[in-house]
C-alpha cells in the first residue's frame, strides 16, 4: 500500500508569496530608515554633540583671577563693614521706643537718619503742636534706650491752618556691645 501523507500545516502559495513580499517590504523600509538617518539625522547628531563638547571646554576653562587694585579692595570692605554694622543695630526696639513717644498720632516722623558707627541718630519729624513736640522730646528723654536727647531745631509753619511744629532732635542710643 502506498503510503499516505496528510500536511495540515502546509499554506497555500499565495500565501507564501504574501510573505516573502512583506518581508521583502520590510527589508526595503528598514534600508531606508537607515539611509534617513545616515542623510539626515547623523549629521545632527553629530553637530550637537560639537556644540556640547565646545560648550563644556568653555565653561572648564578657570578663569584668570582678576588682579585688583587695592583702593577697589579697600573700598569694598568698608561698604562691607559698614553693612555689618547697620545689621547690628537693635532696629526693633530702637523702632519700639519711637513709636512709643509718638503717642497717638501727636508726631510723624519726616525723616530718621542713624549713624551707626557713632551711635546716633537724627530725627526730623512734625508735631500737631508745641506741647507734642515736648512731650515727645521728654518721653525720648525718660527712654532707657535714649540716654542722650537733644532738640536742635524747631519752627512752626504759620501758612497751614493747624500750624504744626517741624523739628529735629539728636539721639544717642544705647549700644548692645
Amino acid at each position: 500500500m502506498k503510503e499516505f501523507y496528510f500536511d495540515l500545516i502546509a499554506l497555500p502559495r499565495s500565501v507564501r508569496r504574501t510573505r516573502a513580499v512583506m518581508l521583502l517590504a520590510g527589508v526595503l523600509a528598514l534600508a531606508a530608515v537607515l539611509a534617513y538617518w545616515q542623510a539626515v539625522q547623523r549629521p545632527e547628531l553629530v553637530r550637537q554633540r560639537q556644540q556640547v563638547q565646545t560648550q563644556m571646554a568653555r565653561l572648564s576653562d578657570v578663569p584668570q583671577a582678576a588682579s585688583r587694585d587695592p583702593k577697589d579692595l579697600m573700598q569694598a570692605w568698608q561698604r562691607a563693614y559698614g553693612a555689618s554694622v547697620q545689621l547690628g543695630v537693635p532696629w526693633q526696639s530702637f523702632f519700639v521706643q519711637l513709636g512709643n513717644a509718638s503717642k497717638a498720632g501727636e508726631v510723624a516722623f519726616i525723616s530718621i537718619e542713624p549713624d551707626s558707627k557713632k551711635g546716633y541718630v537724627v530725627l526730623v519729624a512734625e508735631a500737631r503742636s508745641l506741647d507734642s513736640m515736648l512731650q515727645f522730646v521728654s518721653d525720648l528723654q525718660a527712654s532707657a534706650d535714649f540716654p542722650q536727647v537733644a532738640l536742635q531745631s524747631h519752627a512752626i509753619n504759620k501758612d497751614v491752618p493747624e500750624k504744626p511744629v517741624r523739628f529735629r532732635v539728636t539721639a544717642k542710643w544705647k549700644s548692645t556691645e
